[in-house]
């Protein structure tokens, strides 16, 4: 098997899920407790939050545990705008944002009349600044933006971003999707001017349904689930200790030689990009493959269908990806990749692959091959029709 599909999850890392059997089974007692059962379990989550809070460069007390990226958007999004209905009602996201912050955005445009400026991207990708310069207003209440897209891996610039947005309204909120970019791309969020911040264990070898959200002190963000007043009152429900303290180790891991991690993933699309020309196939890139994170790259095959090919690589024990697993099982066209400019055919011809660093470099010559030769199976396929 070539797993080619971290974007969308990764392999949990084997000393993460032997942290986590270890304390499911031995550390079973609720952080919430008086007595000693309870205190360890406490002690646990202040060791997994300092983890956390170390690789953002922010206090333990501005970390917040969560299930997931998607819960920890909704939190700030939602919360935000309720908070603060009285002071403004102008918001502002990026138009190619994960859909957790998109369909946020549309329902508080659609039933709380909210007022949503979508800024857009350039045909390679880049976030478009001078539309971001005339969209902020004094009232805007609210910027949100992601740090890496999951579909062709532009690196947004956040620093930047942020002054644009704190010089005009310095009282904005500004929010960072940081899901697929937490891990590969260094961050210091007082340094960069980000308020809040989200993480999601799967994309960086923490098991699915464990998270963080980072919300500066001294911000108010009313919460999105109330009850017995966990997480310093955001976030209510028993904490899942075993995840979170996967999620802890797995913070502090990968960062662990992250640059020389980051030079491998970058060597993996190097040389899946010479295979495919060493096969003669035709492809382009999709973004900017010098702002693009080191794990993603986005291809299309002029000719072939995205979905065909994928079942073919999968025959062959290959994994990738059509773009976003969350726009995967639904109708709607990417976001991303229309508003690159491409049109129906060239967005249906395009391929993610994202990498991990368990991937061997031979291996891309394996899925050269099996590209080829997929890419020749669909145009055949069509020239009988």
């Amino acid at each position: 098997m070539i797993y080619l599909d971290h974007s969308a999850t990764t392999p949990v890392d084997p000393e993460v899920a032997a942290y986590i059997k270890e304390t499911m089974e031995d550390c079973f007692g609720n952080p919430s407790s008086l007595y000693d059962l309870g205190i360890r379990a406490e002690k646990i989550l202040r060791a997994a939050r300092r983890s956390v809070s170390r690789s953002l460069g922010v206090s333990e007390d501005e970390i917040y545990f969560t299930s997931c990226g998607s819960e920890g958007n909704n939190t700030v999004l939602r919360g935000i705008a309720e908070s603060r209905r009285k002071r403004g009602r102008h918001l502002i996201c990026s138009a190619v944002e994960h859909p957790s912050v998109l369909r946020v955005m549309d329902y508080l445009e659609r039933e709380h009349g909210f007022e949503v400026s979508k800024i857009g991207i350039d045909a390679k990708g880049r976030f478009d600044l001078e539309a971001l310069k005339a969209a902020v207003r004094p009232d805007t209440q609210l910027c949100a933006v992601m740090m890496v897209n999951n579909e062709i891996g532009s690196v947004f610039p956040l620093k930047d971003i942020a002054s644009v947005v704190h010089e005009i309204s310095p009282d904005c909120v500004f929010h960072v999707d940081g899901v697929q970019g937490y891990g590969r791309i260094p961050i210091d969020l007082r340094k960069t001017g980000v308020d809040t911040f989200t993480l999601s264990g799967h994309k960086f070898g923490a098991p699915k349904g464990v998270g963080a959200l980072y919300i500066r002190k001294g911000l108010n963000v009313f919460p999105l689930l109330y009850g017995g007043g966990q997480e310093r009152g955001m976030r209510a429900g028993t904490e899942n200790v075993p995840y979170i303290a996967g999620l802890g180790l797995a913070a502090k891991r990968c960062l662990d030689d992250r640059e020389e991690k980051n030079a491998y993933l970058r060597e993996l699309k190097k040389a899946l990009i010479e295979n495919l020309e060493k096969e003669n196939v035709a492809y382009f890139i999709n973004g900017d493959p010098d702002q693009c994170a080191p794990h993603i790259l986005n291809l299309r095959f002029p000719g072939s269908k995205s979905e065909v090919l994928l079942h073919y690589l999968e025959g062959k024990g290959i994994y990738v990806s059509q773009g976003s697993a969350c726009h995967n099982n639904g109708k709607k066209a990417s976001e991303t990749l229309s508003a690159l400019g491409l049109d129906r055919d060239e967005r249906d011809a395009s391929i993610r692959f994202s990498f991990g660093e368990e991937i061997k470099t031979e291996d891309m010559a394996v899925v050269a091959k099996a590209v080829s030769d997929g890419v020749q199976m669909i145009k055949m396929m069509r020239g009988r029709k």
